[in-house]
């Protein structure tokens, strides 16, 4: 038997029936969906949060290539989300800055990606699931004891 998704190159582990199991395997899907744009996101959130700044900067933040924050600046650029400008002390280097349309494109993304990610469960399922998720969250003492029978004492 074959564990191996050739499609998305991943490593089927069969269920357990653990919580943890579940938990990976849903956020696993949770990122597999929320993947397709998650790069625009992430510059958009960059900029608003942070500034106009060099490409060079981006792309030391987001880990991706030259090539392809170009493509993906070149994109945005066309849609009005940024706009790329030449610095004015060294002009060799570009500078990307947030425009308003890409401030009202970050704010429909923010408000709308629980309505995708979580259609199947309803307002009181979700505001039971985000409670236990921010208790799980800000509960570091059962992954701390994990990690030492583990032997990681990190």
């Amino acid at each position: 038997m074959n564990n191996m998704d050739e499609d998305r190159k991943i490593y089927k582990v069969p269920d357990d029936g653990t919580l943890a199991y579940l938990f990976f395997h849903t956020a696993h899907k949770i990122r597999q969906y929320g993947r397709p744009g998650f790069s625009r996101q992430k510059l958009l959130s960059i900029l608003e949060e942070m500034g106009p700044m060099s490409q060079q900067k981006i792309q030391e933040m987001l880990g991706i290539k030259p090539g392809s924050l170009s493509e993906l600046c070149a994109k945005m650029e066309d849609k009005g989300l940024i706009g790329r400008t030449r610095d004015e002390n060294d002009r060799r280097r570009m500078v990307i800055r947030i425009t308003e349309e890409g401030r009202r494109k970050r704010r429909e993304i923010e408000n709308t990606k629980d309505d995708y990610l979580f259609a199947a469960l309803n307002e009181s399922e979700r505001s039971e699931l985000r409670q236990l998720l921010y208790k799980l969250y800000t509960s570091d003492s059962a992954i701390d004891e994990m990690n030492r029978e583990a032997g990681d004492e990190t």
